[in-house]
């Protein structure tokens, strides 16, 4: 197994992981969208983690990665927040619409002190996001050459996105009477032919 990861102190904290689970991995510091040229070898599987793409202004260069990372034969697999969610506003009163889902080309620009890795703040507040709607995403990848699988659409996460959220097995979910209004994440798995 190999981890990748710009931020050392990520790749710090996956290894003490590793570590704790008696698990052999390999952890390379680079940015991801230059992978294929920092890590050694192809892999039967590629996986992209929740949170990842809306980082990158170029789905195009991401699904250059993955392909060059795989096998012949090897699979793609990514499960995300879903495009629809993060058009959402997240703390209006009801579903509702505040940012592009469609992308723009340009950044979302936010400066939020606070992490979503526990308590605390950061020492750098600004980040840039990019609009990514569903189409892009599978674009990116059979541009890249990959054979899509399957897509899957889902209904909770497992972080609460807002607070208007409640708790399901399995994460969380919209009320009750909203949940099949609003996808959550999806699914892609992908091969390599």
């Amino acid at each position: 197994m190999t981890g990748v990861d710009f931020s050392p102190a990520a790749l710090t904290s996956a290894a003490g992981l590793a570590k704790r689970l008696d698990l052999k991995a390999t952890w390379v510091e680079t940015d991801v969208l230059d992978a294929r040229a920092a890590v050694t070898g192809d892999f039967d599987l590629v996986y992209t983690s929740i949170g990842t793409i809306n980082w990158f202004p170029d789905l195009d260069r991401w699904a250059s990665q993955i392909a060059g990372l795989l096998r012949p034969g090897g699979t793609f697999y990514i499960r995300d927040g879903h495009p629809v969610l993060y058009a959402l506003d997240e703390h209006a009163e009801g579903l509702r619409f505040r940012f592009p889902y469609f992308s723009t080309g340009h950044a979302q620009v936010w400066d939020e002190e606070s992490t979503y890795a526990g308590e605390g703040t950061v020492e750098h507040s600004r980040t840039y996001q990019w609009a990514h709607p569903l189409s892009d995403i599978i674009n990116s990848l059979l541009g890249a050459g990959l054979q899509l699988l399957r897509v899957n659409e889902g209904t909770t996460l497992p972080w609460k996105f807002s607070p208007r959220m409640v708790q399901v097995p399995g994460g969380f979910a919209w009320p009750e009477a909203e949940r099949g209004l609003v996808p959550c994440t999806y699914t892609i798995i992908a091969r390599k032919p």
